[in-house]
């Protein structure tokens, strides 16, 4: 039986002849189309599906033997039987070299002629299945040789981006090759910030620059933060039919197909990999969606390591910096040398456009700029020009450094005088002996935000060095202490002769001239200057020579009424006011006698300096808890009426040598630095000029 479906044309002059071939042949299941005329046939042939042509070769018009040239020309696997009754060995050669697939003598027997349809189908079949199976081969073969050219770009990716340990340019080359392995023409790779709430686009193809530097995606928006946060590949073959992404994205890729896929470690999302635009206007298969996914899973270790070795890197170049800090703060002789020096070693890391060096002033609750580096002009007569606060600066505060940096930089942008901060500034405190003591600040422009790590080395780098250069600052006041110390060691002796000799002097002439003593002012004032003068040179000598504290449990307030006993001509001389306070407390302290009289002799004396006239100097001694300490301190303050101090001066006044009095040493407040240091406590100091100036003194107590 017939196979149907399979298409027979018949072609002969003679009806009759036609329609018993129809009859034999529809019986055997075959789709059967008569023609009695060959041109008609051959147009049939053309444009149908034709599976066997049966054909007499005495046709007009067209022969038998020119129909099956015109059936190979459509379909050369189409088998055709010819038949004839003026049969010849040269028309059955004629027939055969043409291509016929049998030669049949009429009268045909039908039996014969259905065996030879049979045979000449069978033979169609089996051409046809070996077309398709070669065909099915042919696009096996193509199939292989996509997944093989899909492999070795695959191979070759890994090993380009597995070349390069530079983060950017490594970055930079991961999309360039997904790009090229999907045939993408537009492509970005994203990255999680180090606290995993936004992405930004650290290398991309086919985006404009502008979109590059502003795009900053919080995760589960757009296309992107969808997939950072699930963690899941995705293929978008039609954006505008998607409602989830098709608003946000439209503008910036401008594609209706889109790849994304994640860069995954250890089960954390790092980052994606963005596609768009495939070449050719084609959609994004599921095909490049697993080739995506193999390359984003190569890419995601390449980029962790880069991210290992440039934390390395940087931990080298952080050893290093000290390690140069240790050696070149000893040639540093000012904090703008300082400043300078700071900024050259941490711009090996990050960006610095602009950094200011500031002191901090607790009294005031302000921050003075000491040095400047790429800032404003930050000479000594401009420096009060560049003040920021009042600041509520607390222990909380300053741990957390971008609280700190946000506060600081919120100060910077209100002033006229320096460059406001953009994304990228930092502000970290400076401490000493657990105080805070300065502010180390700077930004880049244009930059993004200073990372977890940048902080992190720049904190070390920063305190080390600072801590470094005030050892070094305290060595070279010891190298001039110790020069000084052995310069009044070899004057000392023959100053105090003198000295010596005037008070015997003064004391001869007074015992001699009793009635002048009593009633001459000069001769007292020269004994008191004489006194002063001894006072001085001990002060010089025990400044220069610290020697070791011996102390003793005594009331405070004994030694404050002393140093007032001890200033009592001096405040009648000038019509001064004196009074003290003490609130209700236990004031017994811990202290070297000597050095704490010291201390408040040196206020007392400044105090009275300050004073051109009558005025008042107001003690007041209360529990108090200092700035930046969490428990309360016997707190003694010492107010006067005086000229009060510049505000250019505040931040120096307790600088070793540094006066600006016509005539003084410039150790007096150094020393009472140095003293209440020594005792553990703390020393500030608020003043405004011609407003007067109150100092002060704290000290642990002991309930």
């Amino acid at each position: 039986m017939g196979n149907t479906g399979e298409r027979i044309i018949i072609i002969d002059d003679e009806k009759r002849m036609c329609d018993s071939l129809y009859a034999l042949l529809t019986g055997d299941g075959y789709e059967v189309e008569t023609f009695q005329r060959s041109p008609e046939a051959a147009e049939a042939i053309r444009t149908r599906k034709v599976d066997l042509v049966i054909s007499d070769i005495k046709m007009p018009g067209m022969d038998g033997i020119e129909l099956l040239r015109r059936v190979k020309e459509v379909d050369d696997g189409i088998p055709v039987i010819l038949m004839t009754g003026y049969g010849s060995l040269d028309t059955a050669i004629q027939a055969v070299g043409a291509g016929a697939y049998d030669y049949l003598l009429k009268p045909v027997e039908f039996s014969y002629l259905e065996l030879a349809v049979n045979r000449a189908l069978e033979k169609r079949r089996a051409d046809i299945a070996r077309l398709q199976l070669l065909e099915e081969l042919r696009l096996s073969n193509m199939i292989l040789k996509r997944r093989m050219d899909d492999l070795n770009a695959l191979y070759e990716a890994g090993k380009s981006i597995g070349s390069t340990a530079n983060l950017h340019e490594l970055l930079r080359q991961i999309v360039v090759l997904a790009s090229t392995v999907t045939e993408a023409q537009v492509g970005s790779i994203m990255l999680l910030d180090e606290a995993g709430e936004y992405l930004t686009i650290e290398a991309a193809i086919g985006l404009d620059e502008d979109i590059v530097a502003a795009t900053r995606l919080s995760i589960g928006s757009s296309i992107a933060g969808w997939v950072a946060r699930e963690g899941e590949p995705l293929i978008v073959r039609d954006v505008e039919a998607d409602p989830r992404f098709r608003r946000i994205n439209k503008e910036r890729y401008g594609a209706a197909s889109l790849l994304c896929c994640p860069l995954r470690i250890k089960n954390k999302v790092i980052g994606v990999i963005n596609l768009a635009n495939k070449a050719g206007g084609e959609t994004f298969n599921d095909n490049d969606l697993r080739l995506l996914t193999t390359f984003a899973s190569q890419a995601a270790v390449a980029v962790d390591d880069a991210n290992q070795f440039e934390r390395n890197r940087r931990r080298l170049i952080e050893f290093e910096i000290l390690n140069e800090l240790s050696g070149e703060l000893t040639e540093i002789q000012s904090m703008h040398d300082f400043c300078q020096l700071l900024v050259t070693k941490l711009t090996r890391v990050f960006p610095i456009d602009c950094a200011l060096w500031f002191n901090w002033e607790p009294g005031r609750k302000t921050l003075v700029a000491a040095a400047a580096s790429g800032g404003p002009d930050l000479r000594p007569e401009r420096r009060s020009e560049v003040t920021l606060g009042p600041l509520e600066l607390d222990e909380d505060i300053l741990a957390d450094i971008p609280r700190l940096s946000a506060a600081v930089a919120a100060d910077i942008r209100a002033h006229q005088a320096l460059p406001a901060p953009e994304t990228a500034f930092l502000a970290l405190p400076v401490k000493r002996r657990g105080e805070l003591a300065h502010i180390f600040y700077f930004a880049a422009a244009g930059k993004k935000p200073y990372s977890a790590d940048d902080i992190s080395i720049a904190r070390l780098v920063v305190s080390q060095a600072a801590l470094l250069f005030e050892r070094e600052q305290s060595l070279l006041n010891m190298t001039r202490l110790l020069t000084m110390g052995n310069m009044i060691s070899e004057i000392s002796h023959d100053l105090r002769k003198p000295l010596t000799s005037i008070k015997g002097s003064l004391q001869v002439l007074a015992m001699k001239h009793p009635e002048i003593a009593a009633q001459s002012e000069l001769l007292n004032a020269a004994e008191e200057e004489v006194h002063r003068m001894n006072e001085l040179v001990r002060e010089l000598v025990d400044f220069s020579n610290p020697n070791k504290y011996q102390t003793e449990k005594i009331d405070l307030r004994r030694i404050v009424a002393r140093a007032a006993e001890l200033v009592g001509p001096d405040l009648r001389k000038k019509n001064i006011a004196y009074s003290a306070r003490f609130a209700e407390a236990d004031w017994d302290v811990i202290v070297n006698k000597n050095q704490i009289l010291e201390a408040f002799l040196n206020l007392l004396i400044n105090a009275i300096d300050a004073i051109p006239g009558p005025g008042q100097i107001r003690v007041e001694g209360l529990l108090e808890t200092p700035p930046h300490r969490k428990e309360p301190y016997l707190t003694v303050r010492v107010a006067d009426s005086g000229c009060g101090i510049k505000k250019e001066n505040l931040s120096r006044i307790f600088e070793r040598y540094y006066t600006t009095k016509d005539t003084g040493t410039g150790l007096g407040l150094s020393v009472v630095e140095r003293i209440i240091s020594a005792h553990n406590g703390t020393l500030a100091v608020q003043s405004e000029e011609g407003r007067g100036a109150t100092f002060s003194l704290y000290f642990p107590y002991h309930n």
